[in-house]
């Protein structure tokens, strides 16, 4: 085993298939099985199992991920105190609740920024984890969403871990369903239409309270949860079940296979915004990373894009 097969681990399960996963790591699809299929062979383990509709991490690949998430993040931080300074390159990272938008960004970013002198990472993480992230300097941005549910929470802990948070999007709350799924067709749909049906969601720190859930409206507590703390896994779960996901309809087209998106029927707003901490002065590049998503968004009809704040 070594740091780069986990790496390639965590980029497989984050873009849910090798071929996608390979385009990011400008490798050949080929040598990112190989090397996949290697590290399965040395621990005895299936990491991910494939099918026609992509792949899903089996639960043992879980296991692996979540040591991996660990190890790699650990090791960045160890690169990032003793040979940032050696070589003179500075580290850019964000971390995020689990938006295509914000991931995208990241990487054109990164494609833009490529000729200079800096290393960059992108965390998807827990809600609290976002914004203890931007307190620590783990990460210089971050995104996460308000409503009036989890709006005080979140300002409590904004303003305790003296963070900013700047509007980005508003968003009326979607459905996320398989094609299949029995409610796919309708226009719109109700609370009430959801309750038949499992939830699925993705896993929040240890003691979270229901306010620091990524749904944007409080779904029905006694159903049946399904949790995961990757993207792909989500989306492998929503293709083969009928459980749903709720959240801002913003999906991207390299991920919307077999997925479709549909309004709800409620009269909410919610937000999605940068944070960062009041304290220490934005970046030129986190700057430029902002302008980028905020680009990215444009013309999108799902949203309302809010005005640029300084």
């Amino acid at each position: 085993m070594n740091l780069q097969q986990l790496r390639y681990v965590i980029t497989v399960a984050k873009y849910g298939t090798f071929r996608e996963a390979a385009r990011q790591l400008y490798m050949a699809q080929s040598s990112l099985s190989s090397s996949i299929k290697d590290l399965e062979e040395e621990y005895g383990i299936q990491i991910f199992e494939r099918s026609k509709k992509g792949i899903e991490i089996t639960k043992e690949g879980a296991m692996l991920l979540e040591f991996a998430d660990q190890i790699v993040a650990q090791a960045d931080q160890l690169d990032y105190r003793y040979l940032s300074a050696t070589e003179n390159r500075r580290l850019f990272s964000v971390s995020s609740q689990h938006y295509d938008f914000a991931s995208e960004g990241f990487a054109r970013l990164v494609s833009e920024k490529k000729e200079e002198s800096l290393n960059f990472r992108f965390l998807e993480t827990s809600t609290s984890k976002v914004m203890e992230d931007v307190r620590d300097a783990v990460s210089e941005v971050g995104f996460i969403y308000l409503n009036d549910f989890n709006g005080k929470v979140i300002k409590q802990y904004l303003e305790s871990f003296d963070l900013k948070f700047d509007p980005l999007i508003a968003f009326q709350p979607h459905v996320f369903l398989s094609e299949s799924h029995p409610l796919a067709k309708q226009a719109k749909i109700s609370q009430e239409d959801l309750h038949a049906y499992p939830v699925i969601s993705f896993d929040q720190s240890k003691n979270s309270t229901l306010q620091l859930m990524e749904e944007s409206i409080q779904v029905d507590q006694n159903a049946q949860r399904i949790s995961a703390s990757d993207r792909a896994t989500v989306l492998n779960l929503l293709s083969v079940t009928n459980g749903y996901l709720v959240g801002s309809g913003l999906l991207k087209s390299n991920t919307q296979d077999h997925i479709v998106v549909v309004p709800m029927d409620v009269d909410q707003k919610n937000t999605i915004g940068f944070i960062y901490s009041k304290v220490r002065p934005l970046s030129k590049i986190s700057k430029r990373y902002m302008e980028i998503v905020r680009e990215l968004l444009e013309g999108d009809q799902r949203i309302e894009l809010t005005d640029h704040v300084d």
